[in-house]
């Protein structure tokens, strides 16, 4: 029989997924890859374990838990002094912003560069294949086979009260109308705000006054809301796409929802999750605009930037890293870009600058670190330059 460590290391080396072992405290012992500082600790392991008691879970019982916006993490117990963690994980890939939006303000400062970076190097993982992942370690730690009936899927988004009022009564209203059918001019308005990724539009559409209702699909009403749901989705991904959005995000979007739904037992859940799915793909299009339109080796350099983007960043590993010159490479950023390097990544490193004045209380100092500038004067130097604010003064005009 193998050890933990070594079943734990050989699931690593097949998935490449961030595996954790810890002890009943959530104290870590081991992690698959080794993972830089203390990002781990960011997943607040010690609170994980303890919903897994207070949900009488144990060895045969694991959980999956979907954490905005869409990642899963897992946790099973090994023995009764061992437990493991799965992830953080995505079925597509994130942007640093989302990962920033996950983890500002309640990771330290200190801690939040290692743990951007190490989400974004991690592979992409829908909801099957994280259950396999569990099923796997099981059948190799225990000889047996797990029943994917036996895996608790938490959505707690989808549970809470995170909706509008609004869609609600919008929702109810669209049930109960004995009239005809929904008009295709309320479906095309939908189509046309996500595909331009006009949120406000979106929320206008939804919330206006319609007529009409959706055809009876099933005699239950739970399975109605499901089908009507999926129905929606597979809209909303196609004038994601039409809108700009990389088909395989879309569809791995698509899919992360439909499995969200399909695990769900109660229509207000359902409901809930509509308008966090349609604002989801309207946000992802309404990003996807601003981003250069560039060849692929430029989007080379902006992926390479987006990762290395807390480190420093020399010109000569970037074009080496692209395979042109350092000359070569400057004149086709610069022209496809529309500015050159150094003042992209200014750019880059200010959107986070901003967010995290906006939505956190971590001083100019901490932000200054986090961001890799050499100095708090140089940080707020460089902010004033392209704000025309300090960042104490934008902070104050945030609020």
């Amino acid at each position: 029989m193998h050890t933990t460590e070594e079943i734990l290391e050989k699931v690593h080396s097949i998935s490449h997924v961030l595996i954790t072992e810890m002890d009943t405290e959530g104290i870590l012992r081991h992690t698959w890859p080794q993972a830089p500082g203390n990002s781990v600790e960011a997943f607040a392991p010690q609170t994980i374990i303890h919903a897994f008691y207070a949900l009488h879970r144990d060895c045969d019982h694991p959980i999956i838990h979907f954490v905005e916006p869409g990642f899963f993490l897992a946790v099973m117990q090994m023995d009764p002094d061992t437990f493991v963690m799965i992830g953080l994980v995505s079925p597509f890939s994130q942007t640093r912003e989302d990962i920033l939006k996950l983890a500002g303000g309640v990771i330290h400062p200190i801690y939040l560069s290692n743990f951007c970076d190490l989400m974004l190097q991690q592979p992409s993982i829908n909801l099957e294949q994280m259950q396999t992942l569990i099923q796997l370690i099981y059948q190799l730690s225990t000889g047996e086979e797990l029943s994917s009936g036996n895996i608790l899927f938490l959505d707690q988004v989808a549970s809470g009260q995170f909706a509008p009022s609004p869609l609600e009564q919008s929702m109810f209203e669209l049930r109960e109308d004995p009239g005809l059918h929904v008009s295709t001019d309320f479906e095309a308005a939908l189509c046309d705000a996500i595909e331009m990724g006009n949120r406000a539009m979106l929320e206008r559409r939804l919330f206006a006054p319609h007529s009409g209702h959706v055809g009876r699909m099933s005699m239950s009403d739970l399975r109605q809301e499901k089908y009507s749901f999926i129905c929606l989705a597979t809209l909303a991904t196609r004038a994601a796409i039409r809108g700009g959005l990389p088909s395989e995000t879309a569809f791995s979007l698509s899919d992360l929802y439909c499995q969200r739904v399909d695990l769900l037992t109660d229509i207000s859940s359902i409901q809930n999750l509509v308008f966090t799915m349609l604002t989801d793909f309207c946000r992802r299009v309404q990003e996807g605009k601003k981003l250069p339109l560039v060849t692929p080796v430029i989007l080379h350099a902006l992926d390479y930037i987006s990762v290395h983007l807390h480190e420093q960043i020399n010109m000569d590993d970037l074009s080496k890293h692209c395979g042109l010159c350092t000359r070569s490479l400057s004149l086709r950023f610069r022209k496809e870009v529309g500015m050159g390097v150094p003042e992209y990544i200014h750019l880059e490193k200010l959107k986070e600058a901003k967010y995290l004045l906006r939505h956190t209380d971590y001083s100019l100092a901490e932000i200054t670190t986090y961001l890799n500038y050499p100095s708090q004067s140089y940080f707020t130097q460089i902010f004033k330059k392209y704000t025309k604010l300090t960042p104490q003064q934008y902070r104050m005009s945030a609020k």
